[in-house]
């Protein structure tokens, strides 16, 4: 934009008539890449080095295992930490309990808000978009996710899952999916649009809904990454 304008600038007309304008327009244009450049962003970063903080963050495991997964940084995003030497095949099969890193924003959010997060799985699968009721501790202290909504894109489509519980013991069961071609090493932005008891999905140009009585009011937010490894290069929940 500054280039067009310094080409305009250069044309035949009197810069003096329009450059108190243009500067205006540039100094607009600063202000709105601030901190919060729209008013109804709730939460985005960037997950470059220097681009978001850990303490806006709180790293939760699940109710299953013992793993604590945590996430590695590198220049452009982060991934979930993989056992060193796992195959890929080894990642989504008997080590993938090995391979799970999952964080979610500090703070609940509620109402109708949408989620979005730009990734890419290096194999089949399986980075996603989680939403949590409510976290609670382990014996360690650490915090655990339990019951959850899933929204995970692998190399066949959208599945969408719900983590809940059932005379008194945790299961899950696949609620919704779309099927489609998605390829390893491609940097997708999957979209979650919960509006009331409504889930919209979209990612590479496909759109889905979800309606579910059992999605919350207020919730946790965040991501995951699975059953190999995952690239996660930004986030972002607004109104």
């Amino acid at each position: 934009m500054i280039g067009r304008f310094c080409n305009f600038l250069a044309g035949p007309k009197s810069p003096t008539v329009l450059l108190p304008g243009i500067l205006l327009i540039l100094c607009c244009g600063v202000t709105a890449r601030g901190a919060n450049p729209t008013a109804d962003s709730i939460y985005s970063c960037v997950f470059a080095p220097g681009k978001w903080s850990r303490v806006d963050w709180v790293r939760v495991k699940f109710l299953q295992g013992e793993h604590f997964g945590d996430w590695v940084q590198h220049d452009k995003y982060i991934t979930n930490q993989v056992p060193e030497g796992a195959t890929p095949e080894e990642l989504e099969g008997k080590r993938a309990a090995e391979a799970c890193s999952s964080m979610v924003y500090k703070e609940k959010v509620s109402g109708n808000v949408v989620i979005s997060s730009t990734m890419a799985f290096a194999h089949k699968m399986a980075p996603l978009i989680v939403l949590v009721p409510d976290l609670s501790e382990d014996a360690k202290g650490q915090e655990v996710c339990a019951e959850r909504f899933e929204v995970v894109i692998f190399n066949e489509g959208v599945n969408v899952w719900r983590h809940f519980r059932k005379d008194g013991k945790l299961t899950y069961r696949k609620v919704a999916f779309a099927s489609f071609r998605l390829e390893k090493d491609t940097a997708y932005r999957l979209e979650v649009k919960k509006t009331g008891k409504t889930l919209t999905v979209s990612v590479g140009g496909h759109t889905f809904t979800h309606t579910d009585d059992a999605l919350p009011e207020a919730f946790y937010v965040g991501i995951t990454g699975c059953e190999g490894i995952n690239r996660f290069y930004n986030f972002s929940v607004r109104r």
